[in-house]
């Protein structure tokens, strides 16, 4: 993926490896005790919702993708979110970090180093044509949703001259969290109810010191989910 060569010459220091990268939306639902799941403070049980992350700190919205999925079914279900920030309050390491993120930094990458795990917001030097078909045409245009993004990425290939260099896109770094902060990756199985298209994906575990964390990486498929175990642990 272009990214992981704009995260390597842009973030990495020398010799730092990549072991896992995910290009997606820094749009996430919260599981923090106190909080609601688009993390403002917990106020009442509504309808079922999805949220982008929330700066709560900085009352930034990260991004809101929001669907109520009624009990007489008229309703259209939703995917499960892309991500989960989960610990035991408000003031935890995982909300903290995110609510340092600015709005319009949203759309990037989660990477993990041997060293600290990232978060990066990608944005393309120079913007493709409106028709592009490329891989850095439309299907990464900013504000893109994850899942779009996705569907876009497994149809689609590059679409570059022999002997033109591939423009690489800018990572900037929003969030970073020292390896030494984290005490627990492994695989691990969210249940969610009605209103979503499927009720127990997997994600990547990433736990901090606090008992705070990331789940990240949805899949629909247990032995993605321990793949990305293996990679996040060094052992592929």
């Amino acid at each position: 993926m272009i990214e992981v060569l704009a995260l390597r010459q842009q973030w990495c220091r020398p010799g730092e490896p990549i072991l896992w990268c995910e290009r997606t939306t820094l749009g996430v639902e919260f599981d923090v005790e106190g909080l609601d799941r688009s993390g403002e403070p917990q106020r009442s049980r509504g309808a079922r919702t999805a949220f982008g992350a929330v700066g709560k700190a900085a009352g930034t919205v990260l991004g809101v993708a929001e669907a109520v999925a009624g009990s007489d079914g008229g309703s259209e279900l939703i995917d499960p979110p892309v991500g989960v920030v989960f610990g035991p309050g408000p003031d935890c390491s995982a909300a903290h970090a995110l609510s340092r993120v600015p709005e319009n930094e949203r759309a990037g990458c989660w990477v993990l180093t041997p060293d600290r795990l990232g978060w990066a917001s990608i944005r393309e030097e120079a913007a493709e044509p409106e028709e592009s078909q490329g891989l850095l045409g439309g299907a990464m245009r900013f504000g893109r949703g994850a899942a779009k993004f996705a569907r876009d990425l497994a149809t689609q290939q590059p679409d570059h001259e022999p002997g033109v260099a591939v423009p690489v896109p800018r990572a900037s770094p929003q969030l970073e969290i020292a390896r030494s902060e984290i005490v627990e990756i492994s695989a691990h199985q969210r249940k969610f109810g009605n209103g979503y298209k499927w009720h127990k994906p997997w994600y990547l575990r990433v736990r901090l010191s606090d008992g705070s964390g990331f789940d990240l990486g949805r899949s629909e498929d247990e032995s993605r989910a321990q793949r990305a175990v293996a990679m996040a642990r060094g052992s592929l």
